[in-house]
């Protein structure tokens, strides 16, 4: 088990939105735990988590999430795949 600081949104009561900063560059965010910016230490996202109330407006905390190294995070497609020997080089 991998854990990592991200930086998730909350709604009034307290519940996660399910959605999470995703580039810090640009405050974007995602749905995608997997896709989320992953921080080590829970002072550079909890600097973050500000960066996203004053961008984005709500409420935005650090969260510590545990990613199972078992299994493969998503893994986004690039076309199709060509083995040697697949029509013309």
């Amino acid at each position: 088990m991998t854990y990592s600081w991200l930086v998730e949104n909350f709604t009034k009561d307290g519940k996660s939105t399910g959605l999470y900063m995703a580039c810090q560059v640009n405050m974007t965010v995602t749905a995608d735990v997997n896709a989320a910016r992953k921080f080590r230490r829970q002072i550079t996202a909890e600097f973050r988590a500000l960066d996203m109330r004053e961008a984005r407006r709500g409420d935005w905390r650090a969260v510590e999430h545990g990613f199972d190294d078992s299994e493969p995070p998503n893994v986004r497609a690039k076309g199709p795949s060509r083995l040697a020997g697949d029509g013309p080089a």
